[in-house]
């Protein structure tokens, strides 16, 4: 208790002693929670729980390792929800690639669409750039693109957020790329 007041404070060092204090805690609930779904996600399920729970200091519980594993159970729940939206698109993407072998029109994206998600990222600072490419086209870890980049995870996932955000905001600022208006009658 008296480091989660210490570290509600703003005292760091009582939140680095928690961090040691629960950690194997939250990471054997992880562990055992991830077991079957994507044991190679447990690091970054710890990193992202304590990432929240610096977040949401001043919400905390008495119970602080009651607290963390509440915390690590969403940060799970997201990681779950977020694996079935990645194997929905898995999905769709292999459906193309079968009705393209059946003779049916490729419903992929035109040479302008393309040329304009082109552009977005041509527009992005470079380190941004290649964070994006690293994460989500070659499919690697924080952590491997962390050390392939030579900086910290936490810098690795600030790049990707803050790269999210700026390619949403160029292609929703395009109207060729906005979805047709629907009217309800």
């Amino acid at each position: 208790m008296a480091l989660l007041r210490m570290a509600q404070a703003g005292d760091r060092d009582a939140f680095g002693q928690i961090y040691l204090s629960y950690s194997h805690n939250v990471r054997r609930y992880v562990a055992a929670r991830m077991r079957h779904r994507d044991p190679d996600a447990v690091l970054d399920l710890v990193q992202d729980t304590f990432a929240a729970a610096l977040e949401e200091l001043d919400r905390a519980h008495d119970d602080v390792q009651g607290w963390l594993i509440q915390l690590a159970a969403k940060m799970c729940t997201r990681h779950t929800w977020g694996q079935r939206r990645y194997l929905r698109a898995a999905l769709t993407t292999g459906e193309h690639e079968r009705l393209r072998a059946a003779g049916v029109a490729d419903p992929a994206p035109n040479h302008a669409t393309r040329d304009l998600i082109a552009q977005a990222l041509a527009g992005l600072d470079p380190r941004e750039r290649l964070t994006l490419q690293l994460r989500f086209l070659d499919g690697q870890r924080h952590e491997t693109t962390a050390r392939i980049m030579g900086c910290s995870l936490w810098t690795v996932k600030q790049r990707q957020r803050r790269a999210l955000r700026q390619l949403a905001a160029r292609l929703a600022g395009n109207p060729q790329l906005q979805p047709p208006a629907t009217t309800v009658r």
